[in-house]
Order: C-alpha cells, then structure tokens, then sequence
C-alpha cells in the first residue's frame, strides 16, 4: 500500500473548473469536487458509496468517453474516464456540459457553420431528435418560441421538457404522439401544432421526416415548423364571412349566382327554383346562355364582353327561360371578380330578380299614359274633324236643296275632306292600340318627322311653331318605333303646353360618335330647381291636370333602349330636353 496513490486529490481537484469524480474500481463514486456538485447538485455525503449510474443512469463502463444526463437538471454531458494511482485503484470521471452552440461552432467546418447560422437565424422551429426522441439539436427560433434556452434542448426528450415548462406540458405530449405516428408509419407526416401564448394560440405546420439505420431501426427524427397563424385566422374568417353571405344567399328571394368566364354556372341560390323552375343541382349542370331568349343572346354577349372588359352592369333587363317553357323578364345586376396577381376576370358573380308583375304594372301605366294622349289630343283635333264635316255636309244640304246634277267637282273636294279625317282616326288609333315589342332598325329622323305631322295640327291651335334641325347623314338607331314616338309625342306636347302665348319649338338630331342626340328645346315657362329634380317620379307633375306618367313613362322607355335623358331648364327662360340613344 506504501507504493499507491491513497490520498485524497481532492482538495486540488476542487481548484479545477471541470466537474471531477473520484471513483473506485467498481465505478462507486468517493468524492466529488466543487464544480461536480454544482453541476449535479448533490454533495459528497449524499452521493459516497453510491454506484456512478445513480447520478449518471445512461452511463456505460465500457466506454472512455461518452455522453450521459445529469437526471437533476437534465442536462447533458460529456464523460471522461482515466485511472488514478500506480495501479489504477481509482478512476477520475470528468464531466463537462455538451458544448455551447458558439464552441461547436469554432470547430465546425465551413459549410456546417454556414448551416448552423442559417438555421438560428430563418423563424421556423428546427428540431432533429435522436431514436430514442432525445432532442441533438434545436435552432435558436425554438428557444424562444417556448422561453426556453436552446441549447437547453439537447439531451432531453419532449417528456422531459414538459417537466420542465410546465405550461407547454399539452404542446409536447402531442408531439410524444405524432412522433410515435411517424415512426410506426415510417414516412413523412405532415401536422397542425396550436402553441398556447397568453396572446393567443400560435398555429403552427409542421414537418417530421422519420429517419432509419441500415438495419432499420430508428436514427433520426428531423422536425420543421413553419408559422402559418395569419394564414389560418385569415382562412377561418373567410369561412366566417362565406358563411354568413351564403346564410344571406341561400335566404334571399333574388337569385344569386357565380359563373367562369366560359359561362358554367359554379353557384346558384336556391331562390333559382321559384324564378326558373329548376333547382340548384339541375342548373348546376346548364350554361348560363342556354336560357336566354333567342332575341336577348346577342345583346347578352355584348354585356359579357364588357364584364371582362372590368365594367359593371347593372339593372340589364332579359328574358330566361322557365322550366315550362314560357320566357319571363328578370333583371340583372353583373360583376366580375379579378384575379389578385393579373387583374384579369375569372368568375363572374350576379343577382337575378323577377320583374314580370313589374312589367306589367309598368305597361299599365303605359297604356294609361297613352289613353291619356290619346284623349287630350282627340280634344285638339276634334277641331280639325268638324271641320271638314262641315264642308261634307254643307255640301250634302246644298245638293238636297238645289237638287244640282253636275256634283263632279263637289265630290272631289268631298272625298278629300273624307280622307283627311280618315288619315287623323287612323293616327289616333295606331297611338292608342297596343303594339307588341319588335325590335327594328329605324331612322330617328323618320320617326321625328312623323311626330312632328301629328301635332302639328295641335300646334298651330297654340300658335306654336316646330323648326326641325336635323342633320341629313345619321345613323339608324336600334328601337321599340312605337315606344319612340311616344317618347316624342311626350315631350313635344309638354313643350307645347308650356308655350300657353306661343312660340317656337327647336328640334335639333345630330351624332356625336357612336350616340345620337335628340334636342327638343322651348321657350316656354321653364322648371323652378325644386320640381326639375322630381320629374320623372309618377304622378308628379308641373301642370295643373297632369298625371306625372308621361315623363315617367318616358324616362323609362329611353332607359330600356340603354339611353339617358337629361333636362335643363330655368324658370322664364324655357326648357331644353336631350334624348342620347347609342346607334345601331
């Protein structure tokens, strides 16, 4: 015993910044120095006698260097052995913690502290955990997702951590599941990970990417989490908006459809079956044209064309066709959506209504505008019949009375009378009789000129003349003839009834573009400001006996052959109406 080593080094030791074990030959730990009872926070009379792997449980005596956890604060370390004496009667165990990330670093290679860096410094988590769910290596980004130090990672299993930070204990037993998952399945597994923070849940998508030996058992387990809690509070309010429109959609008595560019129907309310008759499934399966009205699909294309184009339609009146076969006329209002990136439009949304009982309150007041016309001017040419009923019966007396033979140039200006108080009949009831709806191509000026010989007569009455001013080379427009020249007669006659003194009605036509413009100008009363503003509402009216239809009627009628009318008058300083229709 004289030739051995048998005092205590320790004192020595315990000047040393390295965790020191004094061990005998069957690994049963004598003493330990300052910095290993700092490390393992155990002191020497706790741990004297006790065998190495109470302190150090992955501990193997078969190896000179290894790595093994402290248990009492799961850290990892390095374990050095090395005997001590003449003949080995001791063995010194020294511990140090793993390396910090900036020393591994220094003896990283290039390429590797290029990797390291761009790890700690992307804002995703990375993670690689060994077989055994043992975490090797953890980036700087998962630290500070869970308030934990990074390198604090290495050596411990999710287990462990969930013992360590206690409030993410839920986040990492999920994470001991999925793991367990990739492993028996043995591919990628792709998964959500909700992280709890005071300032809500943090969403994250993450990759586990299994790992194995040649041998097949288990090596690695790489994790990759990249952020997605905008995106995911972003995609739940979008259902909670899709939600809340389609609630409105499903709900409203308008139909409400989406269709591509191509005019496949994507969407449609389920108020579809009252309008049309099918139901939704059964739309689902036509294009969109396959129910227009014959005469509305060139019209309809046009509208599309500027759909794409980026502009909006709105109150586009046609005719679809019912499940029974019958056309009613709805009204609709188009929009397209636009791709984001190419600002180009790939669906078009719209909302379809019914307007049929609309219509046909609308032809009643129409009608009833035209009863009206035709009564006020049956009063001013009943004038103009009497006259030449006059003449035929004075004639008729004369030939009684002097029983005269030779009538042949009497018959003649009888049977010219005849015809002019045919040809007045004639115009008051082509006015007054309903006329269906055929869309024509016609000269406007044709159309003025027939307006202006049927109030003429009236016009004189008045001690109003008509100056026509329209320029030779126009345009036809595409119309409803009859509807236009109710439109003229309108306002020539309001022109008319505004000039009680008389004076000159202007009528001026001329084309400006693709439009043609029709000025009809008096030099009547005028408007005050407060009625110009209300022209055009029924039953509203600036004279004493009128009924408001006319202008209403006439405002309507303009609006369906897709023009406007606009009015401009000043009290004393007479009234000028422009009629703009786009030219055939």
């Amino acid at each position: 015993m004289e030739n051995k080593l048998i005092q205590s080094p320790m004192p020595f030791m315990d000047q040393l910044s390295d965790a020191v074990l004094l061990l005998t030959k069957d690994y049963l730990i004598q003493e330990m120095n300052m910095a290993a009872q700092q490390l393992t926070g155990k002191s020497n009379t706790e741990m004297e006698g006790l065998p190495i792997s109470k302190l150090l449980p992955d501990f193997n005596d078969q190896l000179q260097e290894q790595r093994a956890v402290v248990p009492e604060n799961l850290q990892q370390v390095v374990v050095k052995l090395d005997e001590l004496g003449m003949d080995g009667d001791y063995l010194v165990c020294i511990l140090k913690p793993c390396m910090q990330d900036d020393d591994l670093e220094t003896q990283c290679d290039p390429q590797k502290d290029l990797l390291v860096s761009l790890t700690h410094i992307v804002p995703d988590f990375i993670g690689i955990k060994d077989g055994k769910g043992k975490f090797v290596y953890a980036n700087k980004f998962a630290g500070e997702l869970f308030g934990y130090s990074h390198v604090g990672f290495i050596g411990k299993t999710d287990a462990d951590l969930g013992r360590l930070i206690p409030c993410f204990k839920p986040v990492f037993d999920y994470c001991i599941q999925t793991d367990e998952t990739v492993w028996q399945e043995g591919k990628l597994k792709r998964c959500l990970e909700k992280i709890p923070m005071p300032s809500g849940d943090r969403v994250f998508d993450v990759y586990k990417i299994p790992m194995f030996t040649e041998e097949g058992k288990r090596k690695n387990l790489l994790v990759f989490g990249r952020e997605i809690t905008d995106q995911v509070s972003s995609h739940e309010k979008l259902l909670e908006s899709e939600s809340r429109y389609r609630l409105l959609a499903e709900n409203s008595t308008d139909m409400i459809s989406t269709h591509t560019i191509d005019g496949n129907m994507q969407y449609v309310s389920p108020a579809c079956q009252q309008l049309v008759g099918y139901t939704p499934q059964e739309l689902l399966k036509k294009k969109a044209f396959a129910l227009f009205h014959p005469d509305d699909i060139r019209r309809s294309l046009e509208a599309h064309k500027q759909l794409l184009d980026g502009k909006e339609i709105g109150n586009y009146q046609l005719r679809l066709k019912h499940k029974n076969g019958e056309f009613r006329w709805v009204e609709a209002a188009c929009r397209g959506i636009k791709d984001e990136k190419t600002g180009e439009v790939i669906e078009i949304i719209a909302v379809t209504r019914d307007i049929s009982e609309r219509l046909e309150a609308e032809e009643l007041l129409r009608n009833s505008d035209k009863l009206s016309i035709v009564g006020q001017l049956a009063a001013s040419v009943a004038h103009e019949i009497r006259n030449p009923l006059t003449a035929l019966k004075g004639f008729i007396q004369l030939f009684q009375s002097k029983g005269i033979v030779d009538c042949d140039k009497y018959y003649g200006i009888m049977l010219d009378e005849l015809n002019r108080i045919e040809q007045i009949i004639t115009e008051l009831l082509i006015l007054a009789k309903p006329q269906s709806k055929t869309v024509v191509n016609k000269d406007i000026k044709e159309l003025i000129h027939y307006v202006v010989a049927l109030l003429d007569r009236q016009a004189l009455i008045h001690n109003v003349h008509i100056v026509c001013e329209l320029e030779e080379k126009l345009s036809l427009v595409q119309c409803v003839e009859n509807e236009l020249k109710q439109v003229f007669i309108n306002l020539v006659k309001n022109a008319i009834e505004a000039m009680p003194d008389g004076g000159i009605i202007h009528i001026d036509c001329v084309q400006k573009g693709a439009d043609i413009e029709v000025t009809i100008q008096d030099q009547g009363c005028g408007i005050p400001p407060e009625s110009l503003e209300k022209l055009g509402e029924p039953f509203y009216s600036t004279k004493e006996k009128g009924t408001g239809l006319g202008l209403m009627t006439s405002f309507k009628i303009i609006q369906e052959h897709h023009g406007k009318i606009d009015i401009e008058s000043h009290s004393g300083k007479g009234t000028t109406v422009r009629i703009i229709l786009p030219a055939a």
